[in-house]
C-alpha cells in the first residue's frame, strides 16, 4: 500500500493527488495489538479520551461485556519491554452507556471516569502514579452521560457530560486536587421550543501551556412525541454545532472572536459553526443529519473543529477554523477524501493533534450507493442510521496535516475487515499531560464485529484492538 499525499488549495480551485515515492507500508509498520475478545457493541465509543501516554507507557480503557452485565477494564502498555499489564476491572456500568475515559495529572496519577446513564458518574484515581494495578474506591457524584475528561495545569480536574434530568443541557463540574467534585451549573442547554429529548455530543482540548479551556459541541434536539406519534419521531429535528472558549478555567466564556456568552448558552447564544431544522411536520424530509466529531487545538491557540453533515448529500465532513472576518473559514477535507476514496462518504471522524502540530485525522468511510443504502431513515433521525446493519461496509482510514488543513497526507493504519466490520475507532487526545511527542503519531482503538442494538437475551462479543502508528 501506497502513501498519498493530497495537495489542496484552500479555495478548492486545485487539487493534486501524488503519491509519495519510496514509502513502505504503513500498516506492516504499525504495532496491532489484540486487547479483549469480549468487547460490548459500544467497546470504544465515547466523546472522552480512552489512551493515555505518559512516562513511557500507554494506558487504554474499554468497555466488555459480559452475561452479568457491562464492565470498564484497563490495561497498561510498557514501551520499554513490549509487555501489557494484567486487565483490571474499573467497575460495572448501567448499560453501554456506561463507558470509560481517562487521563493522567502532572504527578502521573491516572483518573478515570465511567459514564451514567441516568445514573450517577463513577470517579477512581490510581493509588500509585502510572500504575493500573491498583485504584481508590469508587466515588458516585451526579446523573450524567457522555462524559468528557480533561485534566488542568494544577491538576484539578474539569468534567462535561450531558444532564439526564430532562436532558436539560451539558453540565459542568470540577475537581481540584484532594477536593470533591463541584457542580458548577449547566455550560449549555436546550431552548423551551424543544420540550423533549435532547443529547449533546462534547469535545474540550486546551490551548497552549493550559492558558485557554476549547469546547465544541453538537446539539440534537426535538420535540415531545404526540398521540398515535412514535416517540423518536420529533427527536433531533434540531441539530447543530457550535464552539467557545475560556481564558479563566471555565467561569466565563466566549465566542471565537471574543464576544461574551452568557451561561448556559444555547444554538442562539453560541458561537454558531453549523444548524440544521426539518419542520415537525415535514416527514418526507430527512433530519438535518449533523454530527459533531471533535476538536483540535494547536500551538498558536488555534481551534479546528470537525463535524459530518448529511443533508442536503449525505457524507459532507467539514473542517473549520475561525477566519479573520469572526466567522468560521473551511479547509478542504471533503475534497482530500473524495480524491482519495472515491465514492466513499465520511459517516464519522476522530481528530487529535501532535505536540508538533500534526493534526492527525481518523475517518469511518462507507460507500455512497449500496443497495441497501437509506439515507433517509425517518424516526431515528441520523441518515447514517441504516450502516448499524452493515457493520462490514465501514472503512476506518487515516489523514493527517502539516499546515492547519491546507494540505492532507493519508496513509493505512488498519487493514480492513470486509468480513467483521471496523468500527468505532478513537485516537489518543491531549487531555493536559499526555499526548503524542513530537515525532510520534497518536495511537487508537477499535473493534472488530457488531455495534448494532442488542436483541433481546442477546450478548455481543467483540475484537478489542490497539494499534500504534508508524
Amino acid at each position: 500500500m501506497r502513501r498519498f499525499i493530497i495537495g489542496l488549495l484552500v479555495t478548492g480551485a486545485t487539487l493534486a493527488l501524488q503519491p509519495l515515492p519510496g514509502m513502505a507500508e504503513d500498516v506492516a509498520k504499525a504495532h496491532r495489538e489484540k486487547i479483549s475478545t469480549i468487547g460490548s457493541e459500544r467497546a470504544t465509543s465515547g466523546y472522552g479520551n480512552k489512551i493515555v501516554t505518559a512516562g513511557g507507557k500507554t494506558r487504554i480503557v474499554w468497555q466488555d461485556a459480559t452475561k452479568e452485565g457491562y464492565f470498564a477494564r484497563v490495561r497498561s502498555l510498557d514501551h520499554e519491554t513490549g509487555n501489557w499489564s494484567a486487565t483490571y476491572t474499573l467497575g460495572e456500568g448501567r448499560d453501554n452507556h456506561s463507558r470509560p475515559t481517562i487521563v493522567a495529572d502532572s504527578k502521573g496519577y491516572l483518573h478515570v471516569i465511567i459514564g451514567g446513564h441516568h445514573t450517577g458518574l463513577q470517579y477512581r484515581r490510581s493509588l500509585r502514579p502510572g500504575d493500573t494495578s491498583e485504584w481508590t474506591e469508587i466515588e458516585t457524584f451526579g446523573k450524567t452521560t457522555y462524559p468528557v475528561l480533561i485534566c488542568g495545569p494544577d491538576d484539578t480536574l474539569y468534567l462535561t457530560g450531558r444532564h439526564d434530568k430532562a436532558w436539560e443541557g451539558m453540565d459542568f463540574f470540577v475537581k481540584p486536587p484532594g477536593e470533591k467534585w463541584e457542580y458548577r451549573g449547566l455550560l449549555v442547554k436546550k431552548q423551551s421550543r424543544y420540550q423533549f429529548y435532547a443529547a449533546y455530543a462534547n469535545a474540550l482540548a486546551w490551548g497552549p501551556d493550559h492558558k485557554t479551556l476549547h469546547m465544541s459541541t453538537g446539539f440534537f434536539m426535538g420535540y415531545k412525541a404526540r398521540a398515535g406519534e412514535h416517540g423518536r419521531e420529533p427527536r433531533g429535528v434540531h441539530q447543530a454545532v457550535g464552539y467557545m472558549r475560556s481564558d479563566d478555567f471555565g467561569r466565563t466564556w466566549r465566542k471565537a472572536d471574543g464576544a461574551p456568552i452568557e451561561l448556559p448558552a444555547t444554538t442562539d447564544t453560541i458561537d454558531l459553526i453549523d444548524e440544521g431544522t426539518r419542520e415537525r411536520d415535514a416527514a418526507d424530509r430527512p433530519k438535518p443529519g449533523i454530527r459533531h466529531c471533535g476538536l483540535a487545538v494547536d500551538s498558536s491557540n488555534r481551534p479546528y473543529v470537525v463535524y459530518v453533515r448529511h443533508t442536503p448529500d449525505p457524507g459532507q465532513i467539514f473542517l473549520v477554523t475561525p477566519d479573520d472576518a469572526g466567522g468560521w473559514g473551511h479547509r478542504p477535507l471533503q475534497q482530500a477524501i473524495e480524491q482519495r476514496w472515491p465514492g466513499l462518504a465520511a459517516v464519522d471522524c476522530n481528530v487529535s493533534m501532535t505536540r508538533d502540530d500534526v493534526m492527525c485525522l481518523l475517518l469511518t468511510l462507507a460507500p455512497l450507493k449500496h443497495p441497501k443504502a437509506n439515507w433517509s431513515p425517518g424516526i431515528h433521525g441520523r441518515p447514517a442510521f441504516w450502516l448499524r446493519d452493515y457493520p462490514n461496509i465501514h472503512r476506518v482510514v487515516w489523514l493527517e496535516t502539516r499546515d492547519g488543513g491546507r494540505t492532507f497526507a493519508s496513509r493505512e493504519v488498519i487493514t480492513h475487515n470486509p468480513d467483521r466490520g471496523t468500527l468505532v475507532p478513537t485516537l489518543e487526545r491531549p487531555t493536559g499531560f499526555n499526548g503524542a511527542a513530537a515525532g510520534k503519531l497518536p495511537p487508537l482503538l477499535y473493534f472488530e464485529g457488531l455495534s448494532r442494538y442488542r436483541k433481546p437475551g442477546e450478548i455481543i462479543h467483540n475484537d478489542v484492538y490497539y494499534v500504534q502508528p508508524k
